[in-house]
């Protein structure tokens, strides 16, 4: 049970870590790949139906934790689209312009998985399933960074071709 436990926790952090090393173009209002823009939200998301769904399938009977990742991604979606965006529709490359939100999201999503990690290896083994401790205040922190993120970067994807053409890559002369 303990292998599974740091499996499980190893996980969550490693997908965290991801996501915050995907949102760094964004943090750094670099341009990025399209795909890139997907690649946050998927390890966010991933990182979080893993805390979720720990140590059983049993726990996906959260309508509550549902309901929050919903609201939380309606919030991101709103977000996404009212950011402005340039793309360049030749290189498949956008820019997303004083907005650090995505990066924040991820952070928080990390600190919240290193913490929750930290306090499952040191407490989760002695304690009964009677008693989750924090692990709710966890599964709700993971799940609406991950819904945000989600959320905000469906928008922006379906966003991308009704944005006009912007020269973000300079062509080799």
């Amino acid at each position: 049970m303990l292998i599974n436990l740091y499996t499980a926790q190893i996980i969550i952090i490693l997908a965290a870590a991801g996501a915050v090393i995907a949102a760094l173009p964004e943090g750094r209002r670099r341009p990025m790949r399209t795909w890139q823009l997907v690649l946050t939200p998927v390890l966010a998301g991933l990182s979080a139906f893993v805390t979720v769904i720990y140590p059983s399938l049993k726990e996906l009977d959260q309508p509550e934790m549902w309901e929050l990742a919903v609201i939380c991604a309606v919030v991101g979606l709103l977000r996404g689209q009212t950011m402005p965006l340039e793309v360049d529709q030749i290189w498949n490359v956008l820019r997303l312009h004083r907005w650090r939100e995505g990066m924040w999201a991820a952070i928080a999503l990390l600190l919240v998985a290193i913490v929750g990690a930290a306090e499952a290896i040191l407490v989760g083994p002695t304690r009964g399933p009677e008693n989750p401790g924090f692990r709710l205040l966890f599964e709700i922190g993971m799940t609406s960074a991950a819904g945000f993120l989600i959320g905000r970067a469906a928008t922006l994807w379906f966003r991308i071709p009704h944005v006009p053409h912007h020269e973000l890559v300079e062509p080799d002369a």
